[in-house]
């Protein structure tokens, strides 16, 4: 054998050996060219995710800005009926010491008899309505009040001590209904 034919032999194993290590080569780079594709499909899908989650963010703040304004009509609203209330109740606090002086003067005029009550008591009693002065403040928001309602009555109209519907309610409804 001659040194020829040797290296030939050496040359062809390496030749084998090359084209073995090629077809891994190969195979490793097919792989790594998926993996990019994947990887591209990847990045396009986090792509997609982002817009979507920036669009959903714009759309909350949206919603985030009209739930704010409508809870803030409807702040106001409870502010003006919060008012309107406590004119209602400070109106019912004056009926009912209206009602309890009414109540206490009929207790005290059974009490005294009759002849010593005289014209000036039939006056100032407590069971008939007081007449406004027209000098007289008007009522907030255009609300009646309860001298308002017995002047209307008349000084001959019998008091509501007892009976449905008080002036207190119909104040209350009427509240209510200009409110809505």
């Amino acid at each position: 054998m001659s040194l020829t034919v040797f290296l030939d032999a050496v040359v062809a194993v390496l030749l084998v050996v090359t084209i073995v290590y090629a077809m891994l080569l190969s195979r490793r780079l097919g792989a790594l060219r998926n993996d990019k594709q994947q990887l591209e499909a990847l990045v396009r899908s986090l792509d997609d995710s982002v817009r979507r989650a920036e669009g959903g963010i714009a759309a909350l703040g949206t919603a985030a800005d009209e739930m704010g304004r409508q809870l803030q009509q409807r702040l106001d609203r409870a502010e003006s009926l919060k008012a309107d209330l406590g004119y209602i109740i400070d109106l019912g606090g004056n009926l009912a010491d209206r009602l309890e002086g009414v109540i206490r003067a009929k207790r005290e005029g059974a009490k005294q008899p009759a002849a010593a009550t005289g014209d000036a008591a039939l006056a100032d009693a407590p069971g008939k309505p007081r007449r406004r002065d027209s000098a007289a403040a008007p009522a907030p928001n255009g609300l009646p009040s309860a001298d308002d309602e017995g002047a209307r009555q008349g000084d001959d109209a019998p008091s509501r001590v007892a009976g449905f519907p008080s002036r207190a309610e119909r104040l209350l409804r009427r509240a209510l209904e200009t409110r809505r």
